[in-house]
């Protein structure tokens, strides 16, 4: 059995124990008091925090529970369409949200709610003065990798895929785990890394890095972009709606920006709604 399948699993086992969670008033008549209503969402890892942030405000507005689980966009839409449940789903990219309305598992109002872009961060201070990706081609800079996470540089900016493989190629260390990268940046025992721009503001990191913009045309256009809807079969199909309205709302937006994104109702992120997504207007709030 490959990981995929175990994990699968377990993600269908879950959502199957909380959708069929009954109350025994309904078998014997007596009358109990009504219980908290609880909404499964599904979301890609890459936003977590910034949803876990959300989820907790939406519980307190709606008195409700969120049962949340964040991993690969792909692995969690395989889980839905192998029977896994969840009322809503936030993946990465517009391709898993336009996949899973064709196999009309998904309500075909799915939106885009925000933007996401890598960048290069070096310690404090830049000490190579480093400004663009060839930088980190110069033999004195010590760069290191992270292939090993979920959608490393190498997968996100596949339109410079030659330029980013020779500087995986030189890295010095290659990490299976982002956070631990991300220190070794601020400890000073590299000089530069490659990471999606949320990775700037977590605890420990914000203040603590020089960070060096990457063109917007070297990042895979379905890995800078995140989508919303609701699921068709979804047993809280009211709530699952408010869930998806408070994620667009100005207080969710707001709090997907804290957290290094680019909320679509931003200036930010109608810039680059303007320039790079235009095709998808239709899949924003306003429409």
């Amino acid at each position: 059995m490959n990981k995929l399948t175990i994990i699968l699993i377990g993600i269908i086992g879950i959502s199957l124990m909380f959708s069929g969670c009954v109350s025994d008033a309904s078998k014997t008549g007596t009358t109990t008091t009504t219980e908290t209503p609880t909404l499964v969402v599904y979301s890609c890892g890459g936003p977590t925090e910034a949803l876990q942030e959300v989820n907790k405000e939406f519980e307190k507005k709606y008195n409700c529970k969120v049962e949340f689980t964040g991993a690969s966009a792909g692995t969690l839409r395989k889980a839905i369409e192998n029977g896994a449940y969840t009322d809503v789903f936030l993946p990465r990219s517009i391709s898993h949200s336009e996949i899973l309305t064709n196999e009309s598992l998904m309500e075909p109002d799915y939106k885009i709610y925000q933007f996401t872009e890598w960048v290069i961060i070096t310690p404090k201070g830049n000490p190579k003065n480093i400004t663009k990706l060839e930088d980190l081609l110069e033999k004195d800079v010590i760069v290191y990798t992270n292939s090993k996470a979920t959608i490393p540089a190498i997968k996100a900016l596949k339109p410079e895929k030659e330029l980013i493989e020779k500087i995986y190629e030189k890295s010095s260390k290659d990490y299976d785990c982002y956070r631990k990268m991300l220190d070794a940046v601020v400890d000073r025992k590299c000089d530069a890394a490659l990471v999606e721009r949320r990775c700037i503001t977590l605890e420990g990191i914000k203040g603590n890095v020089e960070v060096i913009d990457i063109p917007r045309e070297y990042l895979d256009i379905q890995k800078g972009v995140f989508t919303v809807g609701v699921m068709k079969n979804s047993k809280e199909k009211d709530l699952a709606y408010k869930y998806k309205e408070f994620v667009l709302s100005d207080e969710g937006q707001n709090i997907l920006e804290k957290h290094g994104f680019y909320p679509v109702k931003s200036k930010k992120g109608n810039e680059l709604l303007n320039n790079y997504y235009s095709e998808y207007k239709e899949l924003t709030p306003a429409n």
